[in-house]
């Protein structure tokens, strides 16, 4: 089990960490944190970045990540029932994982 602030690097990748309140929903909703999905954020929040974004939505077809960029934490993360019923703000990119 993660702990706040524990954080999962992949090579050169950038690190991406999970807030407290993330970690609560990742185990809420059963979203399973594989080294495939970690690498997918990390890549996700090297490529937003790049493109000078400070708040995304990364997601797939069954779940969705808010990404703080700046920080590299996962703020919050849902699954696809979820994401049918949501509007989502403040955010200044999206990224498909």
């Amino acid at each position: 089990t993660r702990t706040m602030g524990d954080k999962q690097t992949t090579g050169n990748a950038q690190t991406v960490n999970f807030s407290r309140h993330a970690l609560a929903r990742v185990a809420e909703r059963g979203i399973t944190l594989t080294p495939a999905l970690m690498e997918k954020l990390s890549d996700s929040v090297e490529r937003a970045q790049e493109k000078g974004a400070k708040n995304i939505l990364a997601f797939d077809a069954t779940q969705a990540f808010i990404i703080n960029i700046p920080y590299g934490r996962v703020i919050t993360a849902m699954s696809q029932e979820e994401m049918r019923e949501n509007i989502f703000t403040n955010i200044d990119g999206a990224v498909l994982l």
